[in-house]
């Protein structure tokens, strides 16, 4: 009876166990990924539809959805006064628009990736809602790019606009009529523009009015209106023998399928359209005209710094206003934006606190040139020292070679010192050659670097692949404050010569009287220019030295023969100097020659 009642019992448990597990609910694991974007199942109104008098819009999704980012994605074209209010509901997109739509007008809702699904987040991508308020969707289009003139990178977020109005201003003080954004490629596309002609303008809005107002930001432009040509295109179809077979034997179509088919009937016919446009648009910033004093410092005590935003126009004045005599040396900047003031009286360099007036001539609000005095204030703060911390007053010339450096054959060892020097004790500088044990002294001598202050540098030629010391003795450079050097001793060697490769440009069709900037590039961040010549007439470009990398060869088509790259004006309709790149980067080799052409009549 007892072993009954434990069956029993033993037998409950198991069945109340079983229950709990098979009414235990478990997450369903396995199965693939979504990576379906959203479907539209239904809109109100359908997309593309026509006669539209609502404010309201519903599309309805496959799937519950959600947007990111659609202040900066969405763009309405033509624009609309206010954007639309968008809310999510479900799996449905509500749009609400608060003022009447334009008569006769194709509207374009271009949401870019913003719409996803609200799981994975998987976007319908470039989805555009169109509808008119007319009886008719207009279907016209252009596409293209919009690249930086300085190095023909793609620029993302552009709004390329399209103009009704002709005029030169327009950009300046008008919304455009129809408008679209440059992806991360810097591509675009403007669809369902009404026919007609166009002014373009390109903008990288700042401050986000669409109006060209601040002047540094980024645009292009075109002289040429965007006009749409209805074109005549002949497409040509061609039927061969194999097609028009009804029946055939298998084996005999497998047989002809490896043999080349022969051609039976060409049929052509003729479209009459409005082909898509495409443009390319070179980017810049205006050069800032206005001029104006953009800093000024005293993080030295004998020392004034005074910069501009942009070069000085004509000469500038400097004085101290509570010591009008006093002396200083003066050094400009190679950009003659940065002036540097070197006080050498100590009586007024001791002084905390100095007032200065500065005279330049800056733009004022007609964008003439006018001289304008600037009073400064420059205060010198000492800096403080810890305990039993004596200042050091060395002076700290800065080389191009380190201890254990490698110094490449085409350069020289050069040297900068932080501030005007008086005297260069040769006797106390030695250079030296090292061949095994036996050391050499050689003769040297130093001048300065021409339009480059407080740079020095020795005459000196080096052998390839050799051992060399640099002795520069206690007190060998003395500055105008009295402040001497500590001793610096530097070894280092020469590079191999078979380390370099050499690359030659053959460069044919210049045009004669223009100059053309060939440079040599190390593409990084920012282009390092490695080597740079101009040239005016067809010849062989030759590059030597060079590391055993790849190199980029930028041409630049100097317009006005300054030597340098200049930028463009909208208001002068002057475009950006044009620039190419050549097709591929320069494998350079050690010991190896690599020799390119480009034919400049071939271009563009």
């Amino acid at each position: 009876m007892m072993n009954k009642i434990i069956l029993s019992t033993l037998l409950f448990f198991v069945l109340i166990v079983i229950a709990v597990s098979c009414a235990k609910v478990v997450s369903p694991t396995g199965g693939p990924k979504d990576e379906l974007p959203p479907e539209i199942i239904s809109s109100t109104p359908q997309n593309y539809s026509t006669n539209f008098k609502d404010k309201d819009i519903k599309i309805t999704f496959n799937e519950y959805i959600q947007i990111k980012d659609i202040n900066s994605n969405l763009i309405v074209s033509p624009l609309i006064d206010e954007k639309p209010i968008i809310r999510v509901k479900g799996k449905s997109l509500n749009i609400s628009f608060e003022k009447d739509f334009r008569d006769s007008t194709t509207y374009n809702m271009y949401f870019g990736n913003s719409l996803q699904d609200y799981n994975e987040g998987n976007p319908l991508e470039n989805f555009q809602f169109v509808f008119s308020t007319g009886d008719y969707i207009d279907s016209l289009s252009i596409q293209g790019k919009v690249l930086n003139a300085f190095d023909i990178i793609p620029v993302e977020g552009v709004f390329v606009m399209l103009y009704s109005d002709f005029s030169d201003s327009v950009p300046l003080k008008q919304i455009p009529n129809y408008i679209s954004k440059t992806n991360k490629d810097g591509v675009f596309q403007i669809n369902n523009i009404r026919h007609g002609n166009y002014k373009v303008f390109c903008l990288k809005d700042l401050n986000k009015n669409y109006i060209f107002d601040i002047p540094d930001e980024e645009i292009a432009f075109t002289d040429s209106l965007i006009s749409f040509e209805l074109k005549t295109i002949t497409q040509t179809d061609t039927l061969f023998k194999e097609d028009l077979i009804e029946k055939i034997n298998e084996d005999v179509k497998k047989k002809k399928s490896k043999e080349q088919k022969i051609i039976d009937t060409i049929i052509t016919r003729t479209v009459i359209d409005y082909p898509v446009n495409e443009y390319v648009f070179m980017s810049f910033t205006e050069e800032y005209v206005k001029q104006y004093l953009k800093n000024y410092l005293r993080d030295e005590k004998q020392k004034i710094e005074i910069i501009l935003n942009q070069q000085a126009k004509d000469s500038v004045i400097f004085k101290l206003i509570d010591f009008p005599d006093a002396e200083f040396i003066k050094e400009v900047s190679a950009k003659t934006d940065t002036f540097i003031y070197w006080l050498t009286d100590s009586a007024i360099y001791n002084k905390k606190e100095l007032s200065g007036l500065f005279s330049y001539q800056k733009t004022d609000s007609n964008n003439m040139f006018v001289w304008t005095n600037d009073t400064i204030k420059l205060r010198y703060l000492e800096v403080k020292l810890k305990k039993n911390e004596l200042p050091d007053t060395s002076l700290k010339p800065v080389f191009n070679i380190k201890e254990k450096s490698t110094l490449d054959l085409n350069k020289r060892i050069s040297f900068k010192c932080p501030s005007p020097i008086d005297f260069i004790d040769t006797s106390k500088i030695k250079l030296i050659s090292i061949v095994d044990t036996i050391e050499t002294y050689m003769k040297y001598s130093i001048k300065p670097f021409e339009n480059k202050n407080r740079e020095y540098y020795f005459t000196t030629i080096f052998d390839e692949n050799k051992s060399y010391r640099l002795e520069l003795l206690s007190s060998a450079l003395k500055n105008i404050y009295g402040q001497v050097n500590d001793t610096l001793i530097y070894e280092f060697k020469t590079q191999k010569l078979d380390f370099y490769g050499k690359l030659l440009i053959n460069i044919t069709g210049i045009n004669i009287g223009s100059n053309v900037i060939v440079q040599l590039i190390e593409k990084s961040k920012e282009e390092k220019i490695i080597q740079q010549k101009i040239i005016n007439q067809d010849q062989i470009v030759e590059y030597s030295y060079l590391y055993p990398k790849e190199h980029i060869v930028k041409l630049i088509f100097d317009r006005n023969n300054n030597n340098v790259w200049d930028t463009g004006n909208y208001m002068k309709h002057l475009q950006p100097e044009d620039v190419l790149y050549y097709e591929a980067p320069a494998k350079i080799r050690s010991n190896w020659d690599v020799e390119i052409s480009i034919d400049l009549s071939k271009r563009m």
